[in-house]
């Protein structure tokens, strides 16, 4: 099954973006016709269209969608070969890295963070920075080396090198120690409405409320950072442990940190997840994999009703689909529960659930199971309670997992982690770096020989910069598909 695109709903938001732009040297040209009186698009429509891009284009699209298949949150049910048989290839990817990724979210973000710079809006720099630091990151987890240092220059090649995934990870650190800078600077004007992600009624109200907000989700994501090298060449668990968690002693520090980018049933504006599996705008054939549904049924979690919806058959119960079986009936196979795919729902972005995770697993490589105990069990509350599951029932579950030990602890925590982190992309790096899951079993027909790691260059590197993409020696096509990336090298 290959995915028609419509150009309208991948920039459902973008429309008040004024500066999405191209590669293109002459598109380019209004932009640098006097460099001592450049041009200030308003910060504020910069800003809402760029978080709008990113939450759809990128962290509710591809990067979550395709590994749910592979690390088998989700299962689809229509004809086969689909990205369930790890049918991708080039042109499957070609939207994420070309219009989304490279051109719609960082493209802009770093022309907002020019643009604010200049006047002195440091607040906006910062937000700038900061997404375009996660996009960077979500893009060399994807696909390894990709452009970054000779990216988004048209006027100085159009054919960008690739950089390793070492400096670019050092440069997404580097990114958000200047987003955290910003944060703390004075700032002529401040986001608000604007603000789609923590919004306020005004800028004072901003400062006061959704700045802390913004800070400790820089840090939690230098955590996060910090852990997925922790397998890497030339790193020390140990020490990457330690980084993150100095990172998370200003990190997330409740739910009420949430960072939940909010949707509305209006048409365009709804969840990507309603969008892609519910509502039928790409498809209905994304249901649950029977894998998932086994998994919490197993454990008896009380989650199971909120993330799976029951079936619409004569007999409802929570049924998965095998993955790469496909030709099913969709009323026989659950789909995703309503807090994930309503078409008001919002798209979780980053939670106190994982930065708990992220402590645990920490505790765990620097000190030992015991030290990790707590964090890992306060982990798990903090899910339970953003997703509304009764406090007795939470407390119940977490008495009923086993104590963490040498033996069992990264699984456990790893495990745990990946309930939580339902359908986001995180889930999928978490399962490349530590192995877990590790009941995952290859899907039917499958097209590659494992479970794939990585993504595929896109079809318009291959036509536009060929000599610097076959210099990462990556196989095209699903030929590549099972390569690691860098920090996947354990």
């Amino acid at each position: 099954m290959k995915r028609l695109y419509i150009g309208t709903k991948i920039f459902l938001l973008s429309m008040c973006l004024l500066v999405a732009t191209s590669c293109d040297k002459e598109f380019m040209a209004p932009f640098r016709d006097d460099p001592n009186n450049p041009l200030d698009v308003s910060n504020d429509l910069q800003l809402s269209g760029l978080l709008g891009n990113f939450s759809y284009s990128v962290l509710g699209s591809d990067p979550a969608r395709i590994p749910s298949f592979w690390i088998q949150y989700t299962a689809f049910t229509g004809a086969p070969p689909s990205e369930d048989n790890y049918d991708v290839d080039e042109s499957d990817v070609d939207n994420l890295w070309t219009y989304s990724s490279y051109t719609a979210v960082m493209q802009n973000a770093k022309l907002l963070n020019e643009s604010a710079t200049r006047q002195e809006n440091y607040h906006y720099a910062a937000i700038a920075k900061l997404i375009w630091a996660w996009n960077m990151s979500v893009v060399t987890d994807l696909w390894g080396e990709v452009p970054y240092s000779e990216a988004w220059q048209p006027e100085k090649t159009l054919k960008p090198k690739y950089d390793p995934q070492e400096s670019i990870y050092t440069a997404v650190q580097e990114l958000l120690d200047g987003a955290i800078e910003d944060f703390n600077k004075t700032s002529v004007r401040s986001p608000a409405a604007d603000d789609l992600l923590y919004p306020a009624a005004n800028q004072n109200a901003w400062r006061n409320n959704s700045l802390p907000k913004w800070i400790k989700m820089a840090y939690t994501l230098k955590a996060r950072f910090h852990m997925h090298l922790t397998n890497a060449p030339g790193y020390d668990p140990v020490e990457q442990s330690n980084l993150a968690l100095i990172a998370l002693q200003n990190g997330f520090a409740s739910n009420a940190d949430n960072a939940l980018f909010q949707y509305y049933d209006a048409e365009g504006a709804e969840n990507p997840w309603f969008q892609w599996a519910i509502d039928g705008k790409w498809n209905d054939d994304t249901r649950l994999s029977a894998s998932y549904v086994a998994r919490l049924q197993g454990l008896n979690d009380p989650r199971l009703p909120i993330q799976v919806q029951p079936t619409t058959n004569g007999t409802p119960q929570y049924n998965g689909a095998p993955n790469g079986v496909g030709n099913l009936d969709n009323n026989d196979i659950s789909n995703i529960g309503n807090f994930y795919s309503d078409a008001e729902a919002p798209l979780q972005w980053l939670t106190y659930a994982e930065a708990k995770f992220i402590e645990a697993e920490a505790r765990f490589r620097v000190s030992g199971a015991e030290a990790a105990q707590e964090a890992y069990q306060q982990a798990i509350v903090a899910s339970m309670e953003d997703l509304g599951v009764d406090q007795e029932a939470a407390n119940n579950y977490v008495e009923a997992r086993p104590v963490l030990t040498a033996t069992n602890a990264l699984e456990e925590i790893i495990e745990q982690k990946y309930i939580a982190l339902f359908l986001q992309f995180e889930a999928f790096n978490d399962f490349r770096r530590t192995g877990f899951p590790n009941d995952l079993q290859l899907a039917a027909d499958a097209l590659t020989p494992t479970i794939p790691v990585r993504f595929p260059y896109p079809q318009q590197e291959l036509l536009n910069n060929a000599e610097n993409v076959s210099q990462t020696n990556v196989p095209t096509g699903r030929n590549g598909l099972t390569l690691p990336v860098w920090w996947d090298r354990d």
